[in-house]
């Protein structure tokens, strides 16, 4: 039986532990020992990424806000759909210690991603990113659901809270998308967007790449004005309905 190393520890500014922690070739996150995210089942993770940035395939200068670093596979994923020059990808990140173990123990899951020049990497809360921006974001990603929660954002089940919904829906740019990964309940969290202002869609994935789990991770995606969606044609895009 292959060990389980505990790499490093830290914690958040609400005081709930962090860990990183590596078994057999894969690595994981964890706090108080509730596994939040790990590089062998990556996949919600990644879609999240994948789906905020296909209505954005075609601009010049997007910009994106994303709630926290995690494994980097959100960031990942954005950084391979959107390959334009002058986007730009502003993490927020309350938890200073984690930049450093993606440097120092987890350089070879995304080779080179600190270093990209698109990248802003700033130490501080969601919240706090929005109180300073001044530009607008065309997109907005929280996965709530491998993720910490952080305080005026998600309670401690990860369901992000109504005041912050709004706070969300005007710092975005019309046509902006709110995406989050989240466990809520389908109706109440549904009602909760479109209260805010939001045009909402929601989509299943598998949680993991491998094996046969058949778990499923909930993405939604809310947008400040009609959802737009890409199809099988890339050119292609077409209206959600609200039914």
């Amino acid at each position: 039986m292959k060990p389980t190393r505990t790499l490093a520890e830290t914690s958040s500014p609400t005081r709930l532990s962090l860990a990183l922690v590596a078994h057999d070739g894969d690595f994981y996150l964890q706090s108080a020992g509730v596994q939040l995210q790990s590089s062998f089942a990556h996949n919600g993770a990644t879609e999240l990424g994948s789906l905020a940035a296909q209505p954005f395939r075609g601009a010049r200068q997007p910009r994106f806000l994303l709630a926290g670093l995690g494994l980097g596979y959100t960031l990942a994923a954005l950084r391979e759909k959107l390959p334009q020059k002058k986007a730009v990808f502003q993490v927020a990140e309350p938890i200073p210690d984690l930049p450093d173990w993606h440097r120092q123990h987890l350089a070879t899951l995304h080779p080179g991603q600190l270093d990209d020049p698109r990248l802003i990497l700033r130490q501080e809360g969601l919240l706090d990113a929005l109180s300073k921006d001044r530009e607008g974001f065309q997109a907005m990603l929280i996965d709530a659901e491998g993720s910490l929660p952080q305080a005026g954002v998600t309670d401690r089940k990860g369901v992000p809270h109504s005041s912050f919904l709004h706070r969300a829906y005007s710092s975005l740019k019309e046509g902006g998308l709110l995406a989050i990964s989240c466990r809520a309940d389908p109706g109440s969290f549904e009602r909760k967007l479109r209260q805010a202002g939001f045009d909402v869609a929601r989509e299943l994935v598998p949680t993991s790449q491998k094996g046969k789990q058949k778990q499923r991770s909930t993405i939604w995606l809310a947008r400040k004005g009609a959802y737009q969606k890409y199809r099988s044609s890339p050119g292609a895009l077409k209206k959600k309905s609200d039914s």
